[in-house]
């Protein structure tokens, strides 16, 4: 017999039938896909994310003398899985009803060609179909509502007559276009007047009664095709070449084969009806029936053409395939509903049908074809020929064990299926947006089946909605009783953690994982768990063997390395742990990586080798997106770790700031904004952000001000600085800061006080101020090197300088001698100086740019041109950048190198835009070659940090007098007059009055 039986059949059948076998095969692999993804068809693995602040320092400020931590966090992020609540997709109850449609033409079709009996039995149970179907609860306008079963009725069953009775010779192909139209045409009509929001998802759920005796019926009915198959295969004959004869297996080949199957049965509905509790290795029950739909299409046509009552090509192809389609369909429907109780009922009919029906087709092989297997002919060629009894009486057998065994099992079947359409109906309300007559339904489903999954779960999923933590802690708790799944073991260690029953969450986990030891979620929760506690070697351990057996590794890899940041003497124990771990694009893995940096510190401040890669996430950001946990971690740590933020970051930072969508997180992206303007050279901006935050912020407000103070004084704005810290009156720490600022400044008088408070549990810190004011000699290089730095007016310091051993302190404290020799014009002393500084090797960076930057001072002093630009090509912070790119735009000046000279000072403004000193001398320089504009904005900009200083004002009137803004001018005047001395003032007033005079004179020529 060929296998592409239909090959002969006339065109519009045999395309008909490929059709319907193509629907089929999308049937089956639909089922197969809802069946490979189980409870996840509607339970979804979510990632929670949490925030988690690592103290740490996110800049560091030094003077070369005292290094001062700005202290902040930095952000780590830790995941865990979270079980969605149950969700219900009318999507795909609309699919299965389009493919049962399909299924419904075929076998409409189909039936139209049975025998009187068959044909009026057959629609007398589709009559009854249309009953189930409850029309009625589609909320139908008008009569429809009441009539619409006694029209399809109608229109359906006069149809079918029609071709029975009346048309006899219509194709196949004919037949099922008819009735597909029909469907179709019902379905429009339908779906455009339903009230319902999705008829479909109600209709498939009142239908299930009705899909289920199909199915059920089509199980049965094909039951057998597993033996067929194995007559076949044991009485075909083969060709042997040990013999060199074709030989058939024989009888007693088919009854091993058959006792084996069926010892796997009885084992399956052993064990279902926990009878046994074997760990034994079983073929799956929905296996079974996929092989046997896909034994039925040959063995099918084999039983109708044997029994030549019934015609294959007319009739039955119809009715097999839309049997096989409306059966897979209804079977996968349960699996992409996760209704277990369904999905029970469907493994029951298939043991129970198989092993009945299994039995009774062996007996009646071995009955009627014994003689024949012994004279080694084909008995599948007779197989439905019988000698002695016919197949209807083993049949009716099978059916009476059915019967037998689901009353062994005390009707429990009856009651899981009544379970299944109650939560069928539930789901079909709870897309219909009426979650209290959906939990009516799930109530009553558990009413029947109390340890099911499907309704326990969608009732703690309800409770969760409400934040009811312990009642799905007690409906989780019952869906763990029978059908655990790794979800529910996660959902209900959840509620344990958020009611604070931390060690009931965790020892749920570790339930979970023996019950599924392959979970790499649970693991990974496990593991989260861990890592809040102190015991990190078991949060490595659950983290680190989750990897493996989850498909979003990048999770468990993100909380190992947020697992490292947090407990940073892991990695002082074995600094290879965290090279083990496989990168990550996750945001969430950036983030934490970027914490372990920060917190590690591997990237000192001032020095841009190790430069974190910018997360490749961040290239696609579009404008107004909202943030998530990772992202924002990311972005965050990423601001603070690389050394030089471009403006596209910086535009990143203030643009997420500003978005509504990250509100709870504005304050520390405005943070992160500052430092990020603060690093690329934008430091009034940054000064004024700062500003802003310590205003708007009142519990967080002295850290701001704290960070101010800092940065202000890294960039010589000491008096700003000690301003600031001023703010901060009850932080002793504020209060030292603000002595060493007022100090700086050479206030020493003001500074007594300060030091003397501040310094009372610091006994290093009171040695040097004890120094400071000569209350002792000083002994550590710590008071000598500030005694030389800060005491200019004792002439012997220079021996003091020479006894400290420190070669970081000497240098820096040297720096401070270079400068008093060369503002007293003694640069011999200087280059002495110089030379006895530290070998720069031996240096920090700090010292090493502090040396290198007085060589290039002595070299500008005198005016040497080539030594001073090669020099300041050298290593130097970035706090001394802007100095060393004036002392070259001074060199250049002198010696009438403009363009260099030009390029420097700009240079220079971009460094160092808030450095007054700096500022005022490109301004100038800018303003002596008619370059105005540029100059005016530059020391606006400055002013806004250093509003009294005197050679910013100086150059601001000037600048306003050269734009004819008199007005401003005059208010630069009056500002002036209380920044400086009296004998500056009237100094400068008599040159601006020159000034004023000249422009008046030349505007009265111009005028004339």
């Amino acid at each position: 017999m060929s296998l592409i039986f239909w090959k002969n059949w006339t065109l519009p059948n045999r395309l008909t039938y490929l059709t319907g076998l193509g629907v089929l095969l999308l049937s089956l692999g639909w089922f197969g896909f809802t069946w490979y993804r189980g409870l996840t068809n509607v339970v979804r693995w979510q990632v929670l994310s949490e925030l988690v602040g690592l103290p740490t320092s996110l800049y560091t400020v030094t003077d070369g003398l005292l290094t001062y931590p700005i202290p902040g966090q930095v952000q780590a992020v830790m995941g865990q899985f979270m079980a969605s609540p149950m969700q219900v997709y009318p999507l795909v109850a609309t699919g299965t009803l389009v493919g049962l449609c399909g299924a419904m033409a075929l076998l409409l079709a189909g039936v139209c060609r049975l025998p009187t009996l068959l044909y009026r039995i057959s629609m007398g149970l589709f009559i009854l179909f249309l009953a189930v179907c409850r029309f009625d609860i589609l909320t139908l306008p008008g009569f429809l509502g009441k009539w619409l079963f006694l029209i399809l009725t109608i229109t359906f069953g006069g149809t079918s007559y029609y071709f029975h009775a009346f048309r006899t010779g219509t194709s196949f192909a004919i037949r099922t276009g008819v009735f597909l139209g029909l469907i179709g045409l019902t379905a429009l009509g339908i779906g455009s007047v339903a009230g319902a929001t999705y008829p479909a998802q109600l209709l498939v759920s009142y239908a299930l009664p009705g899909l289920l005796v199909l199915s059920i019926s089509f199980i049965v009915l094909i039951a057998i095709e597993p033996i067929a198959a194995m007559v076949w295969l044991t009485s075909v004959r083969r060709s042997d070449a040990s013999v060199g004869s074709d030989k058939p297996l024989g009888l007693y080949n088919f009854l091993l084969i058959s006792v084996l199957y069926l010892v796997n049965l009885l084992l399956i509905w052993l064990k279902n009806t926990r009878t046994i509790d074997w760990d034994i290795l079983t073929i799956s029950p929905f296996l079974i029936i996929i092989v046997s739909i896909g034994l039925g299409v040959w063995g099918f046509r084999r039983l109708l053409d044997q029994q030549e009552r019934v015609s294959f090509a007319n009739a039955g192809a119809g009715i097999y395939l839309g049997g096989a389609t409306l059966t897979l369909l209804t079977i996968a429907y349960a699996f992409a509903t996760a209704n277990d109780p369904l999905i029970e009922v469907f493994e029951d009919a298939i043991v129970y049908s198989h092993f009945a029906m299994g039995i009774g087709m062996t007996l009646y092989v071995a009955l009627n074809f014994w003689p024949i297997y012994q004279q080694q002919l084909p008995v599948h060629r007779v197989l439905y020929k019988a000698r002695l009894a016919d197949l209807p009486l083993f049949r009716l057998a099978g059916i009476v064990g059915i019967v037998g065994m689901v009353a062994g099992g005390n009707y429990f079947v009856f009651r899981q299926g009544q379970a299944a359409l109650e939560s069928a109906i539930a789901d079909a309300y709870m897309a219909e947006q009426q979650p209290d007559l959906a939990q009516t339904f799930y109530q009553q489903s558990l009413g029947h089946e109390f340890l099911q999954h499907k309704a326990n779960y969608a009732l703690a999923s309800m409770a969760l909605l409400r934040n009811d933590q312990t009642t799905a802690a007690q409906f989780l708790t019952q869906s763990l009783q029978k059908q655990p799944s790794p979800q529910a073991y996660a959902a209900l260690s959840d509620t344990y953690r958020q009611t604070n029953l931390f060690f009931e969450a965790i020892k749920t986990l570790q339930r979970g994982i023996r019950a599924f030891p392959n979970s790499g979620e649970l693991r990974t929760n496990l593991g989260y768990l861990y890592g809040k506690t102190a015991i990190a070697d078991s949060a490595y351990y659950y983290l680190q063997s989750a990897v493996d057996l989850t498909n979003q590794d990048a999770v468990p890899l993100a909380n190992l390395m947020g697992v490292y940041a947090k407990n940073p003497q892991i990695l002082a124990a074995d600094s290879t742990l965290a090279q083990q771990i496989e990168p990550r694009t996750d945001p969430a893995f950036t983030a934490n990586a970027l914490a372990l940096r920060l917190v590690m510190k591997r990237t000192p401040a001032g020095d841009s080798s190790d430069v974190p890669n910018v997360p490749s996430w961040l290239t696609n950001l579009k404008a107004g997106q909202a943030l998530d946990a990772g992202q924002f971690a990311s972005l965050y740590n990423y601001a603070l770790a690389t050394p030089r933020p471009d403006t596209l970051l910086v535009n990143q930072l203030q643009q997420a700031a500003l978005n509504p969508a990250n509100q709870e997180v504005t304050d520390e992206l405005l943070l992160a904004t500052a430092l990020a303007r603060y690093k690329a050279n934008q430091h009034p901006e940054a000064f004024d952000l700062l500003t802003q935050l310590a205003e708007n912020d009142a519990r967080k407000r002295t850290a701001y001000r704290t960070t101010l103070g800092l940065l202000e004084l890294e960039q010589g704005l000491n008096r700003q600085a000690a301003e600031t810290f001023a703010l901060n009156s009850l932080d002793t720490l504020s209060m030292l800061y603000r002595a060493v600022a007022l100090t700086k400044t050479g206030n020493l008088v003001a500074a007594q006080p300060l030091w003397q408070t501040a310094t009372r549990q610091d006994a290093t810190m009171r040695g040097v101020a004890e120094t400071l004011y000569g209350q002792k000699q000083p002994v550590t290089d710590l008071e000598k090197a500030f005694y030389v730095s800060f005491r200019p007016d004792d002439a012997n310091r220079g021996r003091v300088w020479e006894t400290i051993r420190d070669t970081n302190l000497k240098t820096v404290a040297g720096a401070f001698l270079i400068d008093t020799y060369l503002a007293t014009r003694q640069y011999f002393y200087a280059q002495m100086i110089l030379s006895q500084m530290g070998e720069p090797k031996g240096l920090s960076a700090f010292a090493r740019s502090t040396e290198n930057l007085s060589a290039v001072k002595i070299a500008a002093f005198r005016q040497k041109v080539t030594a001073t630009d090669s020099l300041a090509k050298t290593f130097f912070v970035p706090a001394h950048q802007g100095l060393i790119a004036a002392l070259r735009g001074q060199v250049f000046a002198k010696a009438k190198r403009l363009p260099d000279a030009q390029q420097a000072y700009t240079t220079a403004l971009q460094l160092a835009p808030a450095n007054a000193a700096v500022v005022a001398e490109a301004a100038n320089f800018l303003r002596t070659n008619k370059q105005v504009k540029p100059a005016y904005n530059a020391v606006l900009r400055a002013l806004a940090v250093s509003e009294n200083d005197p050679a910013l004002l100086k150059s601001y009137v000037l600048l306003c007098a050269d734009q004819s803004l008199f007005d401003y001018a005059e208010q630069g005047l009056v500002k002036l007059n209380f920044a400086t001395t009296p004998a500056d003032y009237q100094a400068f007033e008599a040159a601006y009055q020159q000034k004023i005079t000249a422009v008046e004179n030349q505007r009265q020529r111009f005028t004339n």
